[in-house]
């Protein structure tokens, strides 16, 4: 639970943001071994693309990558812990190459790489996150007093993501048209002792003994294919003192506090993911989006395959080409007792 310091104002009001910068890399060479990596996979992407560097009325300058015609549906990625918009670009990149979006995604402060820059951390129970969400599409003109007449953007949610996402469909519902979460956090608790032992102390003994056994053997247990260049998640551990907090903490969002969400919802989760596993998100997806769609990836870990991706990003496509068209309509979310939910 929370601590008193931590639960939003009783008004509703932004909290008070007076804790210091957060340190995010071990050594200075080590954030330019991560800078360098972003900047290598954004040379490789096989479309145009622009940077575009927006100031937000709270949380400081917010590096966001755009690609795809302008004037088409916007979509805004949300992307995973440690992946920022370089790497989004490249997993959805059909998505991109469809020529049927405008697709936006922003770089979240104190990650690997990340281009922005926010003077504090984001509270996980304060909805820091979902707020620093909304202002991010104020200044891009996709929400609020400035936004052009229609409906609002499309989102996808990876990873962190997904709790990032889920995060600003709490703080503000009525700027999400429909929205993908891909293998997402923020639906349940994760198995703190069994992260530990599968992934938090591998990864420690390839930051003390880093080759090409102890990283295959941190990679295995999160990843299908642990021979593919995953470098940025082996830098992130090498390199990277502490990482954001999850939206919403680790219990994950319930019903109640989304229970004003109802736009369409799609929601792919990995049979062997080792945060979330994919039945249990899927079951908790049912509870707290009600009316939800529903995926369980056959035998994929944490990061699908590459045939996995292949099929997401169909999914993913034709999933909101049903929004556009308006054969989705806003999820029909039955009333539900909320007084017995804690």
């Amino acid at each position: 639970m929370p601590t008193a310091s931590e639960q939003p104002p009783a008004d509703g009001s932004a909290p008070s943001r007076s804790q210091p910068p957060p340190t995010v890399y071990r050594s200075p060479a080590g954030e330019a071994e991560l800078r360098a990596l972003y900047d290598k996979v954004l040379a490789s992407l096989p479309f145009p693309h622009e940077e575009r560097l927006v100031q937000t009325a709270s949380f400081g300058t917010v590096l966001v990558m755009a690609a795809g015609p302008e004037g088409t549906t916007p979509l805004v990625i949300w992307h995973g812990m440690g992946a920022p918009s370089p790497f989004m670009l490249d997993f959805f990149k059909p998505l991109v190459e469809s020529g049927r979006f405008r697709v936006y995604c922003a770089d979240f402060p104190a990650q690997a790489g990340s281009r922005s820059e926010d003077p504090v951390e984001h509270e996980a129970f304060n909805h820091d996150t979902g707020r620093w969400c909304l202002e991010v599409l104020q200044a891009l003109k996709l929400a609020g007093r400035d936004a052009p007449s229609g409906p609002p953007p499309l989102h996808i949610g990876l990873s962190f993501g997904g709790a990032t996402l889920l995060d600003l469909a709490v703080v503000a519902p009525e700027s999400i048209r429909a929205a993908a979460l891909v293998v997402p956090g923020g639906l349940l608790a994760m198995d703190g002792w069994g992260v530990m032992l599968k992934v938090l102390l591998p990864s420690l003994l390839y930051r003390l003994l880093p080759c090409r056994w102890t990283g295959r053997l941190a990679m295995s247990p999160m990843v299908d294919e642990p021979d593919r260049d995953m470098s940025f998640i082996l830098l992130s551990w090498r390199h990277i003192v502490r990482y954001p907090q999850l939206p919403g903490g680790q219990g994950g969002f319930t019903s109640k506090q989304l229970r004003n969400f109802r736009a369409p919802a799609l929601v792919i989760a990995a049979e062997h993911d080792c945060f979330w596993p994919g039945k249990a998100t899927a079951a908790a997806a049912e509870r707290s989006l009600p009316g939800c769609r529903t995926v369980v990836l056959p035998g994929a870990k944490h990061l699908p395959a590459q045939h996995h991706m292949e099929g997401t990003n169909k999914r993913l496509l034709g999933f909101f080409e049903e929004v556009v068209s308006g054969k989705a309509r806003p999820r029909d979310v039955p009333a539900a007792p909320l007084a017995a939910e804690e």
